[in-house]
């Protein structure tokens, strides 16, 4: 589409929306009305706005036939090499299966599988839930009694008594909403198997383990939603609200080891594992300690010890589950294959030390169910009635520029270097949506091939922060080639790499670019917020470099009445208070460099730790600590001051951008669009 072209369609919109006719809720040509439930809203009626809230086509293909309909085939399975070739959506990394038995073969069987794996990975208390490092056995060696738990306001926050708020006070604490479901422990005095579990309402990270015959053991464990459980809005905000499996902003890891530490000394061995810096964050994929995993194979160690002054991965925000259907590829750098299962269970992992050969098969028995789960997850519907109606003109205006906008065209002058291929639009990298374009060749191969992103945008065009990408080298690369969870068992290509493998390996990737992945769109107002590293608050400063601030914290929710100062709130995820409708993602306060970090066992709070308050340029101790994560993933885990204090957890919500592997740099050709066309394609993204 023309330059002009685009300027005369916005004009006409932006005049629309002056004389109050666009909004959803007015009267339209489609005579349709704004979402008032479950149904797609007004907007997602035309050939422009459709979204199929993520998730995986076999899914969708089944709802509502019988269990004996066959299952067809994997749309992914479509992504080869040179299926982009001449189109306007690019796509550098194809599919590979990685195993027998992907397939379902019937509708029963994936509903099956994925009841197996809700069970499995969502935990909370169900008959056959696994556990951190336990698999899903009855008994672990870290889990902790619930009477321990029961009584951290005592024997960690020092409170007189024990709050009314206690269980939902934790969960602010350690940044993990409380179940959504019924997720019990036992009080003092209760038996767990006389009162359903116990009345007392975990967060949805933790677990209570029970017998195979279904009894309750009062003994509690971690689940993967320490990580990949989160909260946008409440249940009553509208679908898909509320308490949600795969996405995460809130949880603060090394807030809750530093507490589990005091209630089971064997949890000290896992608490070097948590250490991120910023609540919300995690250091989700630092190989050196990922390698611990594998020592099991006792021959791994020599090749293990080469990879220790490769850099850390740093600071990575958790990506959404509800977009696993709709990618080739895992992991910000699509270092994996999405058929590469076994690393979903790595949590699990059970007794690795004692039995390797048994926990392997453990992982080989289960991870098709899990994986059938994590693949059906729906990313939540834009909530009009809490953040206003959809424009639907505005929006449809939006698709067609994020689908046909050329972001490199003659005139704009972008100094970011252009990909190879592609039409130059956002939907380039990140897919196309609209059956305008779905279903339009010129853009994909086959309309089934909608949402899916299977784009690496080379880093020199991103250009994001680099520590992620730098963590996974290759000499890390070489390092997994014989690694079990990254198919160093499988079958391998003429250079001795896994074709399952770490695809940063130079014998793998070819002559493709490092990079990033450019994840699919589904739910974007969950997914807040931006970057692979979480640097970036809102869609508003994605979009305008210049909107992004330096040095911010996210809002926290209030504390109780009484308990102000006395305890620690995690973000606050109501869509009323904590929710930027205009900016498309969470409110925040900028701060200036000199807010600092406390060095508590020198009594002091140094602001040289984080900047430079003298010279916004200049030199700051956290640049020393920089060359020392860069040369040693472990030193990020290792080198930690204590957490000791309640404002420590406070300045843990700061999140500064000039901290190591925090940059909230790149994604630069965006500030090519004007405003008009910005609040165009924000508008669109509400329907995704």
């Amino acid at each position: 589409m023309s330059q002009f072209r685009l300027a005369v369609l916005l004009s006409m919109f932006a005049a629309l929306s002056a004389c109050g006719g666009s909004s959803s809720s007015s009267s339209s040509p489609t005579g349709n009305t704004p979402n008032t439930g479950n149904e797609p809203s007004a907007s997602q009626n035309s050939e422009l706005l459709v979204s199929r809230r993520g998730g995986h086509y076999w899914h969708d293909f089944c709802a509502g036939k019988p269990d004996s309909t066959v299952v067809p085939a994997d749309p992914r399975e479509l992504v080869v090499p040179g299926v982009d070739a001449g189109r306007a959506v690019l796509m550098n990394a194809p599919w590979q299966v990685c195993q027998e038995g992907n397939h379902p073969g019937t509708c029963g069987e994936l509903r099956r599988q994925s009841e197996r794996g809700l069970a499995l990975i969502a935990a909370e208390g169900r008959p056959g839930a696994a556990s951190m490092f336990s698999g899903d056995a009855a008994t672990s060696t870290y889990a902790f009694p619930a009477s321990a738990y029961a009584e951290m306001w005592n024997s960690i926050w020092q409170l007189e008594e024990r709050p009314a708020q206690y269980d939902e006070l934790v969960a602010q604490r350690w940044g993990m909403p409380l179940s959504r479901i019924r997720n019990p422990y036992p009080l003092a005095g209760e038996d767990p198997n006389e009162t359903n579990g116990g009345s007392g309402q975990l967060p949805m990270g933790v677990t209570q383990l029970r017998e195979a015959d279904g009894r309750w053991t009062g003994q509690l464990n971690l689940s993967c939603s320490i990580c990949h459980g989160g909260a946008v809005g409440s249940d009553a905000d509208g679908p898909g609200l509320g308490a949600q499996y795969g996405t995460n902003s809130l949880s603060d890891i090394t807030a809750m080891y530093a507490d589990l530490v005091r209630l089971a000394p064997q949890q000290a061995a896992l608490a070097i594992v948590a250490q991120n810096k910023v609540r919300g964050t995690g250091n989700i994929t630092n190989f050196q300690l990922f390698g611990v995993l594998t020592f099991g194979d006792y021959e791994s160690i020599p090749s293990w010890l080469t990879i220790q002054a490769e850099p850390s991965t740093g600071t990575e925000d958790p990506p959404v589950w509800w977009n696993l259907g709709s990618r080739t590829a895992k992991f910000f750098d699509a270092g994996m294959m999405v058929d590469a299962k076994r690393i979903e269970l790595s949590f699990h992992f059970p007794d690795f030390f004692g039995d390797y050969e048994a926990a392997k098969q453990w992982v080989l028995d289960h991870q098709q169910a899990g994986d059938a789960w994590l693949h059906s997850l729906k990313s939540p519907v834009w909530p009009e009635a809490k953040l206003g109606a959809i424009d639907q003109n505005l929006a449809e205006a939006g698709a067609i520029l994020f689908h046909e906008k050329n972001l490199w065209a003659q005139g704009l002058q972008n100094p970011v270097a252009r990909p190879e291929g592609g039409n130059g639009s956002c939907a380039s990298c990140h897919g196309a949506y609209s059956p305008r374009y779905t279903n339009n060749p010129k853009w994909l191969a086959s309309p089934l091939l909608d949402g899916v992103a299977a784009y690496v945008t080379p880093i020199d065009i991103i250009d994001t922060d680099r520590a992620r990408l730098n963590g996974n080298s290759q000499r890390v690369a070489d390092y997994t080639r014989d690694n079990w969870f990254i198919y160093g068992d499988g079958e391998k290509n003429e250079a001795g790499a896994p074709i399952c493998g770490n695809w940063n390996d130079e014998a793998l990737r070819g002559e493709r670019e490092l990079g990033y992945l450019a994840p699919p769109l589904f739910g974007v107002l969950a997914t807040a917020p931006y970057f692979h590293n979480g640097a970036v608050p809102d869609i508003d400063g994605v979009l305008n470099p210049e909107k992004r601030p330096t040095i911010w914290r996210r809002q926290s929710a209030a504390a109780p009445a009484g308990l102000e100062g006395s305890v620690v709130m995690g973000y606050d995820y109501s869509l009323q208070s904590g929710y930027d409708s205009e900016k498309m993602g969470w409110r925040y306060d900028e701060l200036p460099c000199e807010a600092g970090a406390s060095l508590p066992l020198l009594g002091v709070t140094n602001p040289l730790l984080d900047c430079n308050p003298l010279d916004a340029e200049g030199a700051s101790l956290q640049d020393g600590l920089g060359l020392v994560w860069g040369n040693g993933g472990l030193a990020w885990n290792l080198i930690n001051v204590p957490i000791l204090t309640n404002e420590q957890l406070e300045e843990r919500k700061i999140y500064n951008t000039r901290f190591y592997s925090q940059s909230n740099s790149g994604h630069a050709f965006t500030a090519v669009l004007t405003e008009a066309e910005r609040r165009a394609i924000k508008e669109y993204l509400k329907t995704l």
